[in-house]
């Protein structure tokens, strides 16, 4: 029963105690949460600590508060929680996140003679901005989707995504970045 089950219906028996339904949303969605994380924080390590931390928070979640809505946007919203806090604790800590460019997002074509100019210009924008560029540009999700994700209004997320591809614009044309 449980494979068959979509992401709501397992979050709904997850909440009521279903360790094997927890364990199937975990494996489903894993992946999709570890590259999320990675094109937010720009670094491996990172995103596995808030990929990890984002599961542990759903299954507090689940178990205290049960589950009433859709389940991916709300995992979405936990993870990008996760890594814009990770990122500023790191700030904090350090004054400054550094960015190793062997650093990947997985899904970034490492031939394209762009590629490290762009990884640069990345690295660049804030979290909130590289959150939005992730998940329309990277997850495909459009911008009411993407909205359900981040917590915020689907104004924000346009918003968000024209600041982005503006910043974007001006540094990958400007000399600043390596090329």
């Amino acid at each position: 029963m449980h494979g068959q089950a979509d992401d709501d219906s397992l979050a709904q028996l997850a909440a009521s105690g279903d360790e094997t339904a927890f364990t199937m949303l975990f494996k489903r969605h894993y992946r999709m949460i570890h590259a999320f994380a990675h094109r937010i924080c720009l670094d491996a390590s990172l995103a596995e600590d808030v990929a990890q931390e984002t599961f542990v928070k759903a299954a507090r979640e689940l178990a205290s508060r049960g589950f009433q809505g859709t389940f991916k946007p709300w995992l979405y919203r936990i993870a990008k929680n996760g890594a814009i806090d990770l990122i500023r604790r790191r700030l904090r800590e350090s004054r400054h996140l550094q960015f190793e460019s062997s650093e990947r997002p997985a899904n970034f074509d490492t031939t394209d003679p762009g590629h490290e100019k762009l990884t640069s210009a990345l690295a660049r924008l804030g979290p909130e901005l590289r959150a939005a560029i992730a998940l329309v540009y990277f997850d495909q999700l459009n911008h009411a989707e993407a909205a359900a994700s981040l917590g915020c209004a689907e104004t924000t997320v346009s918003w968000r995504i024209f600041q982005a591809k503006r910043k974007l614009r001006k540094w990958l044309t400007s000399k600043e970045l390596p090329s």
